[in-house]
């Protein structure tokens, strides 16, 4: 075997040191009410389980006060398709809280999709995530 044949099948037989592409994400906030409390935002691929977030192994979140989150670094992501979840839990008891099936805190997801009565599905609010820097805005509503 030739000495070129041979360095290149052993090149291409190399495992790839390249690092996966990634993306540095920032969520901006618009339309918080107050500065009460706690927003809390998950960034997750699972579209089975993308409701439940915050269970999701694998799944990117954040807390910080109301009044410090109208932009929320994340970091260093693998590029690839995700749903971001917002929740602006004003008395801070880690949970959305509802009355009769309707939220009484902010809430907000990826895409901002139009308000219906029932949650979001995966393909209103999935987005591909490209390498690189990106800022998903998204809008926090309140229904009560």
């Amino acid at each position: 075997m030739n000495r070129l044949l041979l360095l290149t099948l052993l090149a291409a037989a190399a495992p790839s040191s390249a690092a996966p592409p990634t993306s540095d994400l920032t969520v901006q906030l618009t339309g918080l009410r107050n500065a009460t409390g706690l927003v809390r935002v998950c960034l997750t691929s699972d579209a089975a389980r993308f409701l439940q977030c915050d269970k999701v192994p694998g799944a990117i979140g954040r807390s910080v006060g109301a009044g410090q989150a109208a932009r929320m670094h994340l970091g260093a992501v693998p590029a690839g398709t995700y749903a971001l979840l917002v929740i602006h839990d004003e008395n801070r008891d880690g949970r959305l809280n509802m009355t009769l099936g309707i939220p009484r805190e902010g809430f907000g997801f990826s895409n901002n999709p139009a308000m219906r009565p029932r949650a979001p599905r995966w393909d209103e609010i999935r987005f591909n995530l490209p390498a690189g820097a990106v800022t998903q805005t998204i809008r926090v509503r309140y229904v009560l």
